[in-house]
């Protein structure tokens, strides 16, 4: 039996569903991975885990032709960005398909995007500077026009993005980004601190499968964030509310983004605004979705696009093929107090309602929501109309109550 390689993945149940995956493909999933215990339900998995250190590029290759013959690797792949450009790498030196290393390195330095797209007149063009010292962020006193964006070079999608409204809110908070040497997986992180333009508007995320260069628009994805100076997602709706003429600009605008980076396989999901009649990309992330929406796409379209994934990476031909339509939506508890859970109301059962989860319970304290990882359960529904999906997450959304404390250290 031929063997698929992860090279670790997300920490979410999408990664481990993964490896279930792989056998439904009749391939057997090999887990590279530096330390077993970050993944709770590992050892739920029937897979072949190998500890090796993943951070090492060279030591990773060794410890895959020490394990394996290359006649049994069927591919090598990852559900986590932070080692998506170790897996072209390695596809490279074992002759696998993929993106080139070279695009990988781009796409995931968020100022290396915005330098490859800045000669494209058709996208919007928002001002951004990168700064890597002190020194370079006193140069932009009196130059901004607040607010602006503040994030990290290379972090995963939205983490440690932050709105910015006056200049000693954007020093402090860019000099605590730059003091950041390693991201969460211990890898060494660029230093410098990206600071953009602030763009109004609703965002919207676009799904892509790409195979040997031709781009497949899976569809998008309507985002609703939080309100507040970090973008938490509190809910996605799929496929976006659009008209027609909006859905031209942002497939337009989104192949051009594609071919400039030189994208040519496997999903990627893109965030963007529109700003007068063009693309603003938000964030391009060279993986699937996070935030629940390949779930979403399935309930709505059938198209399982993580199952795509690992045959596109087994050298299996990928098959996008709608088979119903629907309207998918998911609703985040995004906590915007520190406090107490006081209620978590159950939900009454419906047909609609796919999926309800819930990491917290009454008693517990929460901290006021940051980033993702600070929201505490979702429900997600799928329905014939948006009106009948929107009903039931409205009531769900209402299903928290949450009494504020001021004592910090109940939380230490």
């Amino acid at each position: 039996m031929k063997k698929l390689l992860f090279i670790e993945s997300n920490t979410t149940g999408t990664g481990m569903l993964a490896l279930e995956k792989t056998v439904e493909l009749g391939l057997r999933p090999v887990f590279i991975t530096n330390n077993s215990s970050r993944y709770e339900q590992l050892t739920l998995i029937d897979c072949e885990v190998v500890i090796a250190e993943t951070n090492d590029l060279e030591g990773l290759k060794n410890t895959i032709l020490n394990h394996f013959t290359l006649e049994e690797i069927a591919g090598i792949t990852t559900t986590s960005e932070f080692y998506i450009y170790t897996v072209a790498c390695l596809n490279r030196l074992f002759h696998f398909s993929g993106n080139s290393p070279d695009t990988i390195k781009i796409v995931r330095n968020k100022s290396a995007v915005r330098q490859v797209l800045r000669e494209c007149s058709e996208l919007y063009q928002p001002y951004f500077r990168l700064v890597e010292s002190e020194q370079d962020l006193e140069l932009l006193k009196g130059e901004l026009n607040y607010p602006v964006i503040v994030k990290p070079i290379d972090d995963s999608g939205s983490n440690f993005v932050r709105k910015c409204m006056d200049y000693p809110s954007l020093s402090a908070y860019a000099k605590e980004i730059m003091r950041i040497t390693h991201n969460v997986r211990g890898q060494t992180k660029k230093q410098g601190a990206l600071i953009e333009e602030y763009i109004e508007g609703q965002e919207y995320s676009v799904e892509v499968f790409s195979v040997k260069g031709k781009h497949h628009l899976i569809g998008v994805t309507e985002k609703q964030l939080n309100k507040g100076d970090f973008f938490i997602e509190s809910g996605h709706v799929f496929p976006a509310r659009i008209d027609e003429n909006l859905k031209g600009i942002i497939e337009k605008g989104v192949l051009l983004i594609l071919e400039s980076l030189l994208w040519k396989s496997g999903p990627a999901h893109l965030e963007i605004k529109i700003k007068d009649n063009k693309v603003f990309l938000v964030e391009f992330n060279g993986r699937l979705a996070g935030g629940m929406i390949p779930e979403l796409i399935k309930y709505a379209t059938g198209v399982d696009l993580l199952k795509e994934q690992l045959k596109n990476a087994s050298g299996i031909e990928p098959l996008i093929e709608e088979k119903k339509s629907l309207t998918a939506g998911i609703k985040f508890l995004v906590p915007s107090v520190s406090g107490e859970i006081k209620e978590l109301h159950n939900v009454k059962s419906h047909s609609d309602i796919k999926e309800v989860r819930y990491s917290k319970v009454p008693g517990d304290y929460v901290k006021k929501a940051e980033n993702a990882y600070g929201r505490i359960g979702y429900m997600v529904v799928a329905s014939r109309t948006y009106s009948e999906m929107k009903c039931l997450l409205d009531g769900f959304e209402q299903s928290m109550l949450i009494e504020e404390c001021v004592h910090d250290q109940l939380f230490k």
